[in-house]
């Protein structure tokens, strides 16, 4: 039981933990680099302001019905992880905690500045941000233990 516990800590700083680094990250983006930003790898992965007015994958949506999307999403998402902690579901856990805890920094964002702060260029893909990775690494994690994926190991 204490060892749980302690699982339940560690994914809870664990994502605060994320939450202050993207904080941080956003911070830098607005206001310490270069407008035209910088390649961390030439022509492949660039760092550089992104404002992004829309919603997942581009889809264009008034803004005020983004917001009550999103807070809608958050408490559904709230409820299923104080579900998981009273149960201690683990996976579950650490999935929601990684989806609030990136749509909440999203939302901030959304409120603060009317729009949300990407800032991550890879050459084939859309400009994205660290909440965003944080938000489909949980969906992934639920997927997987739902067994939605229905992925069969090898004996």
């Amino acid at each position: 039981m204490a060892n749980k516990v302690w699982k339940i800590i560690l994914i809870i700083t664990g994502s605060f933990s994320l939450f202050f680094l993207e904080s941080i990250i956003k911070y830098s983006i607005v206001n310490k680099i270069p407008s035209q930003g910088f390649y961390l790898i030439p022509k492949i992965l660039q760092i550089v302001y992104a404002p992004n007015y829309n919603i997942a994958f581009s889809l264009p949506l008034p803004a005020i019905l983004i917001i009550i999307l999103v807070i809608l999403a958050l408490i559904f998402l709230s409820y299923i992880w104080w579900v998981n902690l009273q149960t201690g579901d683990l996976k579950i856990l650490t999935a929601t905690s990684l989806i609030i805890i990136g749509a909440l920094s999203n939302l901030i964002d959304r409120l603060i500045f009317s729009y949300v702060i990407d800032y991550i260029n890879i050459f084939i893909w859309p400009i994205f941000n660290l909440a965003d990775v944080m938000i489909v690494i949980g969906i992934f994690i639920y997927l997987f233990h739902q067994k939605i994926f229905n992925i069969k190991k090898e004996v």
